[in-house]
């Protein structure tokens, strides 16, 4: 039975319709990725299910008593509240229980009598689980990158990044059966990704998740929603099994479109030339034939022409050309930041100096692509920053105080480098008080004139030129950013996460135009796909040290995960530790298990041999269709449009039968050795 059925539902706000006619199932355990452009209502859609709002339209059905959890990307928080705070309130009833067991503590220490309360109540807390709260608090704030140290801290004080990691372990904790997850990755570094993706992984929760995350998307979902035109369309497979299936979706309804409207043709002309000869020779039967002919164009159910149609930005960051060979480089960098030392929860602040950066050195040439790799925290930011405001060609050398951090070194940019930067808190680099046209006039230099063309080619309207920068959403300001990098022409490019808060299409787009640039690019990103398409070269930020990989961020990425593969060393000399006893006990037991293994095993590759069969079967009678349907649309066609469009009916049917035979083909490929 569904956790939550949507029935025809649709939604508007009192303007335009954001959603129409929606029908949606979400199964128990389902991994759902919803997909659209900013704007088209996937919050929305993720709040009609909640309860949050109410359809205009339609209805929502969910199970009773359902456990339901939402992740927005705002966390909301009571003041003074900690992390730790936050998530130990999810426990209430182990809490409490441990109150009341302290409390009965005390009074055993003072020699009551109620050492038989204290068992029971011991015990109902360990069947509870209560003793694993702490562990399991430590194990997700760890895995998702937050750091001990900020545990204690007041959660108005975190950045957002940091606040988004807090509600994602909130909702971790919750073990609800059906998670709702606005962008979970945003601010997560790699490990905390990967930790991220294991953990829905091994859940037995239906997840529905917006996400620009195409990695994550791959690795965890089974089904894509993608949003579009007020509709919801589903899919099988993760993301790219999504873009392929959708592509070739379009080529087809191309395809069927052509020939229809070549038949719609055909059978107009021929109409013409009856009703001509009807009226030249007065001869009513051939108009009577002409009008049946027409009748059947009217009746037939007509083949929209593909919707190819998305809001995209059209810009060219230039050739990225210059003179000379040297980038950047960095010499004996060191970065200290004061009053940050390694903290227990709540401690008080430290008066030692953290190093960042422990004389590090680094060279990028002209022309390369680079990804700085490391932790959330590790200083990667930091970096950036100092190279934005202190390298240059001609003094390069540094002994600064900034803030609390301390820099020394040397930062050298080539003679003829031009940077430019885009910052993930869009805070740093626009003036959220300032409208949007007052902010780009500012910054490009540009009259008023090329200045909206400029805007208008970034997808911003009239009406968005006034609005305070601090109205627009998070995709909204990295577009700005964007147009301002356009207009510069630069030739090094320094970007700070530059896909959060972008949607997927408006990443692809992205990465078009990095594609064509020629200069050099430095980039900060948790965005795996966005890597694996535009580095050359790794840089990981390590022990201190800038750590260069010579090769694409996929190669770096399969050795990082080799060596964590290999695991500890100590591994063997406990195994040899056994007892003789042990070790046979232990064989037996490996026996056992690799005999059901094999068992297992042989099960999978007769699925798989029957599963090929059936496909086999599908595809021969997928291409008797496909040779049916051009024979019916064809200019000497026999067939009637009814006939026609029951031919096309079979085939979408044959079709979606073979792609989710595929897709449980690999599903079962992939658990054979």
């Amino acid at each position: 039975m569904p956790l939550v059925t949507i029935s025809q539902a649709g939604m508007h706000f009192g303007g335009p319709e954001l959603l129409r006619g929606v029908s949606l199932d979400i199964e128990p355990g389902a991994k759902i990725g919803l997909i659209g452009q900013n704007g088209t209502g996937k919050s929305t859609l993720l709040r009609l299910i909640t309860g949050e709002l109410e359809p205009t339209a339609g209805q929502v059905h969910r199970q009773k008593n359902i456990r339901l959890a939402f992740q927005t990307q705002e966390l909301k928080a009571p003041p003074g509240a900690t992390a730790w705070s936050e998530m130990r309130a999810l426990f209430a009833a182990d809490v409490q229980r441990e109150e009341r067991l302290r409390a009965l503590e005390e009074r055993l220490a003072s020699g009551e009598d109620v050492l038989a309360d204290y068992e029971r109540l011991q015990h109902e807390h360990d069947f509870a689980g209560g003793y694993e709260v702490d562990r399991r608090i430590e194990q997700v704030l760890t895995g998702l990158g937050l750091p001990q140290a900020a545990w204690q801290q007041p959660i108005t004080t975190f950045s957002g990044g940091e606040r988004n990691i807090i509600a994602l372990a909130r909702i971790v904790l919750q073990e609800p059966e059906l998670m709702l997850l606005d962008e979970p990755s945003n601010h997560l570094d790699m490990e905390g990704i990967e930790w991220f993706i294991q953990f829905l992984r091994r859940s037995r929760a239906a997840v529905v998740m917006v996400s620009h995350n195409r990695h994550l998307l791959d690795a965890t979902v089974s089904e894509i929603w993608e949003l579009h035109s007020r509709k919801v369309t589903r899919w099988a497979g993760g993301y790219s099994d999504f873009a392929r299936q959708k592509e070739e979706a379009l080529a087809l309804q191309e395809r069927q479109y052509k020939a229809q409207q070549r038949w719609i043709k055909r059978i107009e002309f021929q109409a013409r030339r009856l009703l001509d000869m009807a009226r030249a020779y007065d001869d009513p039967g051939q108009a009577k034939r002409a009008k049946a002919m027409l009748m059947r164009v009217e009746q037939v159910e007509k083949i929209d022409a593909p919707d190819r149609s998305e809001n995209r930005f059209h810009a060219s960051l230039g050739d990225g050309r210059f003179k000379g060979h040297l980038a950047l480089e960095i010499d004996e960098l060191t970065v200290s930041v004061a009053g940050v030392g390694n903290q227990e929860p709540g401690a008080a602040p430290s008066t030692d100096s953290r190093i960042l950066l422990d004389n590090a050195s680094l060279t990028i040439e002209y022309g390369q692509r680079v990804a700085l790799v490391g932790p959330n925290g590790s200083g990667k930011t930091t970096l950036f920053n100092a190279i934005l405001n202190h390298a240059n060609w001609e003094h390069p050398d540094l002994d600064v105080q900034e803030g609390p951090f301390h820099i020394t070194g040397r930062l050298r940019t080539g003679k003829a480098a031009k940077i430019g930067d885009y910052s993930q808190i869009h805070q740093h680099a626009l003036d959220e008080h300032a409208s949007l046209i007052e902010w780009f006039l500012k910054a490009s230099g540009l009259d008023y004139q090329p200045a909206t063309l400029m805007l208008h080619r970034f997808l911003f309207n009239r009406d968005d030129l006034n609005r305070q920068i601090g109205t627009l959403s998070g995709g909204e300001k990295s577009r700005l950013q964007l147009a301002r990098l356009v207009h510069e022409q630069v030739n090094f490019l320094m970007l700070d996460e530059p896909t959060n808060h972008l949607d997927i299409q408006a990443c692809e787009q992205l990465e078009e135009m990095l594609d064509e640039f020629e200069g050099t690019l430095l980039v900060i990103s948790h965005d795996r796909y966005f890597l694996d398409k535009l580095v050359n070269r790794v840089v990981e930020l390590k022990d201190r040290q800038l750590e260069p990989f010579k090769g694409t961020f996929a190669a770096w990425w399969q050795e990082k995960h080799q060596q964590a593969q290999q695991g500890p060393k100590g591994t063997l000399q406990l195994h040899s530790q056994k007892s003789a006893a042990d070790r046979r006990s232990d064989a037996k037991q490996q026996r056992e298990d690799q005999k059901a293994k094999q068992r297992e095993q042989h099960k999978l590759r007769a699925e798989i041999r029957a599963l090929e069969a059936r496909i086999e079967k599908l595809e021969s009678k997928q291409k008797e269709l496909e040779d049916q349907l051009a024979k019916a649309f064809s200019a000497d066609g026999t067939a009637s449009a009814e006939e026609a469009m029951k031919l096309n009916t079979a085939f979408e049917a044959v079709k979606h039968q073979i792609v989710e035979a595929y897709s449980k083909w690999e599903e079962l490929a992939a658990g054979v050795e």
